[in-house]
């Protein structure tokens, strides 16, 4: 993937979304955070297929150059997460 845009956008919110999750409940309310969890994964399921399997490369990319192994685990599960390569999605 050569776009610089959808590169940056998409390492930006799989790791912000990964944040939020890895945080202790005590810091971050669960009841809160997961609604915006569900408002991205379905914004996102409106992508045409292509767009959402292209997203989840790029996801799989970020994950590859982390080096922490908990959060690189935690950004391999998040296409999952979001449902990007769900075909019932469409």
């Amino acid at each position: 993937m050569t776009d610089p845009l959808l590169i940056t956008l998409a390492d930006a919110l799989a790791n912000l979304l990964v944040s939020i999750d890895m945080t202790d409940d005590e810091d971050v309310d669960p009841d809160v955070c997961v609604p915006w969890f569900e408002d991205v994964a379905h914004k996102l399921s409106r992508l045409p297929a292509d767009d959402r399997h292209r997203l989840a490369q790029v996801i799989q990319e970020v994950a590859d150059r982390e080096p922490d192994t908990r959060r690189r685990a935690a950004l391999l599960e998040t296409p999952d997460y979001l449902r990007l390569e769900d075909p019932d999605a469409e």
